[in-house]
């Protein structure tokens, strides 16, 4: 039997398919972040500062802080 894969972990791959258009990137971003639940948002912020540039890490930290914003 195949286990599924989380949102998490698809959301990672995404992100690294598209992260050669900041466009791209902040809409599939946004996408995630609908599916994730703010524990896996949280490591999902993580993730892109660890593995990102400095501009898609900061683009990743801005849209996360205003969804969570949004949410409380």
């Amino acid at each position: 039997m195949q286990k599924r894969m989380s949102w998490l972990s698809y959301s990672k791959i995404i992100l690294e398919k598209v992260s050669f258009d900041q466009r791209i990137f902040r809409k599939e971003l946004r996408k995630s972040l609908a599916r994730l639940t703010k524990e896996e948002i949280k490591k999902l912020e993580a993730w892109c500062i660890a593995n990102f540039n400095v501009l898609l890490s900061y683009i990743a930290v801005t849209e996360i802080s205003e969804y969570l914003s949004i949410q409380q």
